[in-house]
């Protein structure tokens, strides 16, 4: 996440990261804007409760290293 200023994680699990993202837009805006403009495919912090909206649930469960690797570029080009 280091090489995609502003996003950050805020936790971490066996399968999936919880991130919050830099955008200034809501949580499904941000999910939809990735799988269609980055190929990444993510849930909506919003559909984890409420105040959710700044953060995103990646899950990487038998995603290749190569494909993680290259998460953080595909997250600073939609980022500015």
């Amino acid at each position: 996440m280091a090489r995609a200023p502003g996003w950050q994680v805020t936790s971490i699990g066996a399968y999936f990261a919880y991130v919050r993202h830099p955008l200034a837009a809501a949580s499904a805006e941000v999910a939809e804007r990735l799988a269609r403009e980055a190929g990444v495919l993510c849930l909506p912090g919003s559909w984890f409760g409420p105040g959710q909206e700044d953060h995103l649930r990646f899950a990487f469960a038998n995603v290749r290293a190569e494909a993680l690797n290259g998460l953080a570029g595909r997250l600073a080009a939609i980022s500015g």
